[in-house]
């Protein structure tokens, strides 16, 4: 495809303006002079080699997609997203969405270089009729079934499930609160759900839940949804239904119909119920009320009076750790790097399939840290 310099300055100048940077912040993060990006911007030069690399980590773009006229953006969706929803996406959140983008990327391509297998018997739901609530409802059921999940039990490690059935998920911290997750249907690495690391774990399980409802419901309708938290919820159908899905996948009602009533209905019940579940007391409690064991002034009550359970251990972070080790392994928990990405692109880098260098770039590290990752994680990087 040709390369001309008014093509080149477009694209960089909708990225900034997307990502709601001013020419002298992307200048301080490159180290490319203000006069200069903006000739780059207007197109009235070419860019250098260097230059075209340097921006491209910038925006996490492929440097190829800024060189060829006609090259698409294959994460166009989420431009998108921050113009439509720029009211409640300020810059940091832009540039951790992006990537996040980027780690999905980047997952699909280790997978494609080290030949693995898709993980997890295919799942597919087909709703009936126009009661929302009731789809929801039942895909959770169906969803249960399909993986041999005990109906009296909730699910204990559910990043790990829904990565099982082949859908991408990373957590990052972001600094609007009000956004529990994200999820996007991306051309090339498929069904991606994004968690807000900010929240506590068991809010982060209903978030992840909630995102795997839109993940099997709405993949097809809506190629990027952002969730906000209660207060600032979409009151959309599609979100009642999201909703619905995560309180049964989580909460099975099978477990619900065996306990006794009065026990739903006594503030250490309901606290101890919460943390077997792994969910927090509020969701037990719509859930309860869903299920119409305990009633709207009882829920209310209970919120006030049931004791929050401590938050269920974050699955990334068990293990024997030192408090060092803890603490850098929760740095990169919020840098959006899980276990199982890092673990891939060490793979990749021990079969030859990535430099050392890409292998940095996979990691949003510098050199230093990717030796420190290394040693974390138990990996060489050596070639055998």
């Amino acid at each position: 495809m040709p390369f001309t310099a008014a093509a080149f300055g477009r694209k960089l100048s909708t990225l900034r303006k997307d990502f709601g940077q001013e020419i002298g912040s992307v200048a301080s993060s490159t180290g490319i002079p203000p006069d200069r990006l903006g000739a780059l911007e207007d197109g009235r030069i070419e860019p250098t080699g260097d230059e075209v690399l340097i921006l491209a980590d910038h925006y996490r773009k492929d440097f190829q997609y800024l060189l060829a006229d006609g090259a698409e953006d294959p994460d166009e969706g989420v431009e998108l997203l921050f113009r439509e929803r720029g009211d409640v996406l300020p810059q940091a959140d832009r540039v951790a969405i992006a990537e996040f983008a980027f780690l999905c990327r980047s997952e699909a391509m280790l997978e494609r270089e080290l030949r693995l297998e898709p993980r997890g018997r295919a799942f597919e739901f087909r709703p009936r009729g126009k009661f929302m609530k009731g789809h929801g409802h039942d895909c959770a059921a169906a969803l249960r079934k399909h993986l041999n999940l005990n109906d009296r039990e909730g699910v204990r490690d559910l990043f790990s499930t829904i990565r099982d059935m082949g859908i991408r998920v990373f957590r990052r911290r972001l600094e609007n609160s009000n956004i529990s997750g994200l999820f996007m249907n991306h051309p090339e690495a498929g069904r991606c759900i994004l968690v807000n690391l900010a929240e506590g774990l068991a809010r982060q399980r209903f978030s992840a839940a909630h995102e795997l409802g839109h993940a099997i419901l709405d993949a097809d309708d809506a190629p990027i949804t952002l969730s906000m938290v209660a207060g600032g919820s979409n009151p959309e159908w599609v979100e009642v239904r999201a909703n619905a899905f995560a309180s049964h996948f989580l909460i099975p009602p099978g477990l619900l119909a065996v306990m006794p009533r009065d026990h739903m209905a006594d503030p250490a019940g309901v606290s101890a119920l919460a943390e077997r579940l792994r969910v927090s007391v509020p969701a037990l409690l719509s859930g309860l009320l869903d299920a119409r064991i305990i009633s709207a002034e009882q829920r209310s009550w209970l919120r006030e009076v049931a004791q929050r359970p401590p938050e269920p251990p974050d699955p990334e972070l068990e293990g024997q750790l030192s408090p060092a080790q803890l603490a850098r392994k929760q740095a990169l928990l919020e840098r959006g790097l899980s276990g199982r990405y890092v673990g891939l692109a060490f793979e990749a880098f021990n079969a030859r399939r990535v430099s050392l260098g890409l292998l940095t770039e996979l990691l949003l590290s510098t050199p230093g840290e990717t030796v420190e990752i290394a040693a974390l994680f138990g990996r060489s990087l050596g070639r055998d």
